[in-house]
């Protein structure tokens, strides 16, 4: 570089550009070297048991083609399973080797141990070489975007956009850079042999995320039927008023005596006799009381089966019953279910009026949604029949319960491992123990604010469920002693935006 027939000034910047870079990679402290190798360690760790998890996804597929040889969909998903183990093994190898090879070249290991950092762990040159004087660069990029196309196109169309891929090569918008530049210039060898580990462990990852795909698509729904029994299930109860009209199905039902059931109502598990769950339970509500069965069984090749139903008995009282399906409350923004039902008259007979809110029938029998602003703090329901009320009750409005904040997985205060935070791509508020299912809350608006342990804290600001690109390198950064607050948090629930008091402080354990 100082040599040639140049000037001397031009051979003075030269020699000063060569101390310069001299000093940069003396800059790369010994810490953050044993950082980049202990990343490598975690790394291949981790890649040992994706190795078992895809393993354990390989035999139950190759097992369940043993066991039904002449499913057409199970020799399908087989052979894919085959392609796709094949694909990444390839890949992991590519990447090994190229591993090996940078390695080597910088003189292996220190003192001979497979297990200690790179000899020249603070080298920036020579990957740099390779990958971009000698164009390996691009060929590593184009190996990558080769082996993501391969398989994730094992699966059909319509099941590819479920597979989160981190074999991706994309770069920032704006940058000037390329792909192979970014990766591997002013990179110490350490970070590099760890990017190869990484990138080992994503087509592991894509691997798995192919095998459960075509796993889920097997269907052995295949059940012995040896049990016939007549069946008489009341259509709109036992109890009939006169002049009304008794409604029954009668039916011929089937179950499998080499199958063992598990039959619960609304959670509580049922005695199995000769595969029937007997049902009992005491009335203490008037009206229709409504109950929910699930049968769960084992068909022929151990997968399990379950299957629901609603069920219904009606509890007779000489007045009106009015009876919220949830509880004695009733919240604003949601649509409250309320039955309400007369003894003796038709639900087509009853007329419901409501003070404070706003009801509304639903179906044909005495099923209806309550909704409220808020304005009032009770709402009254009446019911009456040709003019005549027959019953009423009182329920106390209230607001939706806050969410909780959480970050990825995490959902409490305090010390948190630095893997917790790396697994963590999303802000969610979520609402616990709440009686209504599928009230959801979508974050708006939040703030991040990072405070490392050595250094000044930064705000990052966010919108919606995903992490910013500048939140996720925070946390994908972060070391012990680090502190994160997530704060100042909006979200969007039934009754529209609203703030939440919670905020989310952790702190990154030694």
């Amino acid at each position: 570089m100082a040599g040639g027939k140049v000037t001397v000034r031009q051979k003075m910047i030269n020699m000063m550009y060569l101390v310069l870079t001299a000093l940069l990679a003396l800059n790369v402290s010994a810490e953050i070297l044993k950082s980049f190798h202990m990343v490598e360690v975690s790394m291949d760790r981790a890649g040992m048991n994706i190795d078992k998890k895809n393993e354990n996804t390989l035999k139950a597929i190759a097992q369940y083609h043993k066991d039904i040889p002449t499913d057409p969909t199970g020799t399908d998903v087989f052979n894919k399973s085959l392609q796709v183990k094949k694909i990444a093994d390839e890949g992991v190898k590519y990447f090994t080797d190229l591993k090996n090879q940078l390695i080597e070249k910088a003189g292996g290991r220190k003192d001979g141990n497979p297990d200690e950092e790179v000899a020249q762990a603070s080298n920036i040159e020579l990957h740099a070489n390779l990958m971009i004087n000698q164009g390996k660069g691009k060929e590593v990029k184009a190996k990558i975007d080769e082996l993501n196309k391969k398989l994730i196109e094992i699966l059909p169309q319509d099941k590819r956009n479920v597979i989160k891929s981190d074999l991706i090569t994309e770069i920032k918008k704006g940058s000037n850079q390329t792909w192979e530049s970014e990766m591997f210039e002013h990179t110490p060898l350490a970070a590099v042999v760890a990017l190869m580990s990484k990138t080992q462990n994503d087509i592991k990852n894509t691997e798995a995320q192919v095998l459960d795909e075509l796993r889920s698509s097997l269907t052995a729904n295949v059940m012995i039927i040896d049990q016939l029994t007549p069946q008489i299930i009341p259509v709109n109860g036992t109890n009939i008023t006169l002049g009304n009209k008794y409604q029954a199905e009668i039916f011929l039902a089937a179950s499998s005596s080499r199958s063992e059931a598990s039959i619960s109502v609304n959670g509580t598990q049922l005695k199995n006799e000769s595969g029937i769950g007997k049902y009992e339970v005491t009335a203490s509500r008037e009206g229709e009381n409504k109950f929910k069965a699930v049968i769960t069984t084992v068909n022929s090749s151990g997968k399990k089966e379950t299957y629901e139903k609603e069920g219904s008995f009606f509890a007779l009282a000489p007045l009106a019953v009015i009876s919220a399906t949830k509880m004695n409350v009733v919240y604003i923004g949601l649509d409250n279910p309320i039955s309400v039902s007369v003894p003796g008259f038709a639900a087509n007979k009853v007329d419901v009026r409501c003070e404070g809110g706003s009801i509304k029938k639903v179906g044909s029998g005495g099923e209806y949604v309550l909704t409220v602003d808020g304005k009032n703090r009770e709402v009254k329901i009446s019911a009456s029949v040709d003019g005549k009320t027959m019953g009423f009750a009182t329920y106390r409005v209230r607001q939706i319960p806050k969410p909780t904040p959480m970050l990825g997985p995490i959902e409490q205060s305090g010390s948190v491992s630095m893997g917790q935070l790396k697994s963590a791509n999303f802000v969610l508020t979520v609402l616990k123990d709440f009686a209504f299912e599928g009230v959801t809350f979508t974050p708006i608006s939040w703030n991040l604010v990072y405070q490392p342990k050595n250094g000044p804290a930064r705000v990052e600001n966010g919108s919606g469920q995903n992490l910013t690109p500048g939140a996720k390198n925070a946390l994908m950064n972060a070391r012990p002693g680090d502190r994160f607050i997530l704060m100042n948090i909006k979200a969007k629930g039934p009754a529209g935006a609203v703030p939440i008091p919670a905020s989310l402080a952790l702190e990154v354990r030694q």
